[in-house]
């Protein structure tokens, strides 16, 4: 049997399955939810996401002017780490956060100031922001642990306005593999509350493999590059870049 076909006998034997997650459906100063957003942060530095994307981004920010623009930024802590990585590296520039309920404390705002960055906070449906807004075909979009929310009609939405507003694009997403689900069941260990093992189950199960994503990004118009791998112990990372 060929690696596609194999490929697509694994995926039909465990599809993608979305389900809500407990934290999009608390109140943002819920102390239950204030307490998996720190969860999440120490979850993310485990995974090692923020060097994941640096290292991805690293290939595709062309330097100045730079413009980033984070989908699904939560309270931004992630991208204030990509700063201290990066600043340097990259240059002055332009961010955008973007969030339906941006949490972004003033003091991760005035780290990221001190950077030389430009930070524009945005609180708005992401469908609805890259489907309206005008945009910057120049921009750089990445995304951490936010792709996944989407299936169907959605995703299909989601990448088309991504790719629109975009010269390229990065995004770590939970991977759907038996380890990772191994993984989300022993968070308890280390004291995630029952929001986050709950929604890191889920996660898992509506994450990606193989090439879901590059079957998945928009055909045109313009050629696009794309690079799908599994990333780190529980994640899969996805590059698209455009092509001159």
């Amino acid at each position: 049997m060929s690696a596609p076909a194999r490929n697509a006998e694994a995926a039909a034997r465990w599809p993608r399955r979305l389900v809500p997650e407990l934290l999009d459906e608390l109140a943002p100063d819920d102390p239950r939810a204030v307490r998996s957003r720190r969860d999440l942060r120490v979850v993310n530095r485990i995974m090692g996401h923020a060097g994941l994307l640096a290292r991805a981004l690293d290939a595709v920010v062309p330097g100045v002017p730079l413009h980033l623009v984070e989908l699904g930024a939560g309270d931004g802590t992630l991208l204030k780490r990509l700063a201290q990585l990066r600043a340097a590296r990259w240059g002055n520039g332009i961010v955008t956060l973007l969030d339906m309920n941006p949490t972004v404390a003033p003091a991760t705002l005035d780290a990221l100031g001190s950077f030389g960055w430009t930070v524009d906070v945005v609180a708005a449906d992401a469908l609805e922001w890259l489907e309206q807004s005008p945009g910057d075909p120049n921009a750089v979009t990445f995304a951490n642990l936010f792709v996944h929310h989407f299936e169907g009609e959605r995703l299909a939405r989601l990448l088309a306005g991504i790719a629109a507003h975009s010269r390229a694009f990065v995004c770590c997403e939970p991977r759907r593999a038996r380890f990772a689900l191994v993984g989300s069941h022993l968070l308890w260990a280390i004291g995630c509350n029952d929001v986050t093992r709950h929604d890191a189950a889920v996660s898992v199960h509506a994450g990606f493999r193989e090439r879901e994503l590059t079957r998945a990004w928009p055909t045109g118009p313009g050629h696009w590059h794309t690079a799908e791998t599994p990333a780190g112990a529980f994640s899969h990372l996805f590059v698209a870049q455009r092509q001159p």
